[in-house]
């Protein structure tokens, strides 16, 4: 069982990975974060059984983090790890789903193997309700076969699963039925009634042909991977979705090798920056690039959360909105990210000023968000943006709204509000994540800006005020 964990203290996830007696269980830790954000990023490009995370965390919480991946990868288990037992937040959890909690008394009291244990069992009994999906036939005889794919990443079909031959097919894998046909067993009538199938709506099917002796295990993996990565882009784009294919070829199709986390890396920049709202052709070139790269519902998921972060550092959250369904198709998305991208112009643009000067100044303002601990000068950030000081010191008024120092020290505030009420450090550290140099200076300057101190502000927003 493959396991991730994440907690922001570096020191206490290297003891906590280094203390549980993980094999004894069955277990591996094959990856480590330090915050939601990353973590999500592994799990774009790693696969993971089992995440255990802390709750207080910067940047992302846990609660977060567990209601994310409960939305993206519903397959895996979340246990919470908190050094803090407030019982609200291991409550709310537990609603999204985590199936455990690990507290620091239990940790303490040499309790691990017995913690790891309790864990394990319940994943254990939980997966036993799903073994008989997964068991297949050693070998698969017929020589075709019809598939249903759901293109839901929870799509399920009614309780009795679609029905063929007068019979109900069970479900294989999450989304997907399977069923073995013998050869002239699949008439016309039979086509007939499953171009008339409702399922059609939210996913395709397949006949599938040349299966010869492949197990069933393989052609299930196989449909797997083409579901989860290759179906999205295909699915919407004919107005019938039932599709004749050769094992050959969809083995052909998933063959294509996923993508390295450099790509990732530089697909996440490209959309985090906002360029591609001002720029057509970065636009176009982006959406080229997830096409290309075929990005599976999840990591096109992950990546926009991610992206979403950086613009809301810029854009108020409530000048654009997230998709009101699941997007089931790359078409889907497309048309959501034409409206997104209008809804986004509509406040970065100002028509007294040009294209490439309105590019500047939003760049000018996310460098700004790059690094609020450090020193941000205006003849630093013009000169990274290829304007002088004067001229960028007038376009950021007119265009932003604010002047520049104003928007470096209302940035400095807002972070450290959120660090406040995300995180559980002390106020001088927090002081010196958002560039100030003493806890005293910066106590006294979040207090003129809120009418409050930073401790209370934290008690306030803790306490549900």
């Amino acid at each position: 069982m493959r396991v991730l964990i994440v907690e922001d203290d570096r020191l206490v996830r290297k003891g906590f990975i280094s203390l549980m007696p993980w094999e004894q269980f069955g277990m591996q830790v094959i990856g480590e974060a330090g915050n939601g954000e990353d973590a999500l990023a592994f799990l774009s490009r790693q696969e993971v059984d089992l995440l255990i995370t802390d709750l207080a965390m910067p940047r992302m919480s846990g609660i977060e983090l567990i209601r994310t991946v409960r939305q993206l990868y519903p397959r895996i288990w979340t246990v919470i790890l908190t050094f803090h037992q407030d019982f609200e937040y291991i409550q709310e959890a537990l609603r999204l789903g985590a199936i455990d909690y690990i507290a620091k008394t239990e940790l303490q009291q040499d309790k691990m193997e017995e913690v790891l244990g309790r864990i394990a069992q319940r994943i254990r009994y939980e997966t036993n309700q799903q073994a008989r999906a997964w068991e297949e036939n050693e070998r698969v005889s017929p020589d075709q076969g019809i598939v249903w794919l759901s293109a839901s990443a929870s799509g399920s079909w009614h309780s009795s699963g679609p029905i063929c031959f007068g019979k109900s097919v069970e479900e294989s894998a999450p989304g997907i039925w399977f069923l073995p046909c013998k050869e002239g067993e699949l008439s016309d009538e039979h086509l007939a009634s499953l171009h008339e199938d409702s399922f059609l709506e939210t996913g395709m099917v397949i006949i599938l042909g040349g299966i010869g002796s492949e197990s069933g295990n393989q052609v299930i993996r196989t449909l797997q991977d083409y579901r989860e990565r290759f179906m999205f882009y295909e699915w919407g784009q004919e107005p019938f979705r039932i599709r004749t294919r050769s094992f050959e070829q969809l083995k052909e199709t998933v063959s294509q090798r996923p993508i390295t986390h450099e790509q990732e890396q530089k697909i996440k920049e490209a959309w985090s920056s906002l360029q591609w709202v001002i720029h057509d052709r970065q636009y176009e070139e982006n959406l080229a690039e997830i096409e290309a790269m075929k990005l599976t519902q999840s990591q096109l998921d992950t990546l926009f959360i991610l992206a979403s972060t950086r613009w809301e550092r810029v854009v108020p959250a409530e000048t654009w909105q997230a998709p009101q369904q699941k997007l089931l198709s790359w078409q889907d998305w497309k048309k959501w990210l034409r409206g997104l991208r209008q809804e986004l112009a509509s406040y970065l643009f100002k028509p007294s000023y040009s294209q490439d000067v309105i590019s500047c100044v939003w760049k000018a303002a996310q460098i700004i968000h790059q690094d609020l601990s450090k020193e941000i000068t205006l003849r630093e950030v013009a000169k990274e943006v290829n304007l002088s000081q004067s001229y960028l010191s007038q376009c950021f008024r007119d265009i932003v709204g604010v002047s520049f120092n104003d928007y470096v020290r209302q940035a400095r505030i807002d972070w450290a509000k959120q660090l406040l009420v995300d995180t559980d450090k002390p106020i001088y550290w927090i002081a010196m994540q958002t560039g100030y140099p003493n806890e005293k200076y910066f106590s006294r300057v979040f207090k003129d800006k809120t009418g409050m101190l930073p401790s209370a502000f934290r008690c306030g927003r803790k306490d549900g005020g």
